[in-house]
């Protein structure tokens, strides 16, 4: 039996996005903290740099994620 698969270039992550801190506060135009708005995984761009391979950003985004959700239940 053969099958045939039709391939294209298609986007699997972004590349760029929000800046954020330590703390996963994401930052203003100014490098200020926006009150109460924290960010995680490859919204923030990632820290892959310019290509990663596919779900190589899993840990990132558990880690991300939990470094902001402490963040914000601490409201720091």
């Amino acid at each position: 039996m053969i099958q045939v698969r039709f391939m294209a270039p298609s986007t699997h992550h972004t590349m760029g996005g929000l800046v954020v801190d330590l703390d996963r506060h994401v930052l203003n135009t100014s490098g200020k903290v926006i009150p109460g708005l924290y960010a995680a995984g490859e919204v923030t761009g990632g820290i892959h740099a310019g290509n990663r391979l596919g779900a190589n950003a899993v840990a990132e985004i558990l880690v991300s994620g939990r470094i902001a959700g402490v963040s914000a239940a601490a409201k720091k």
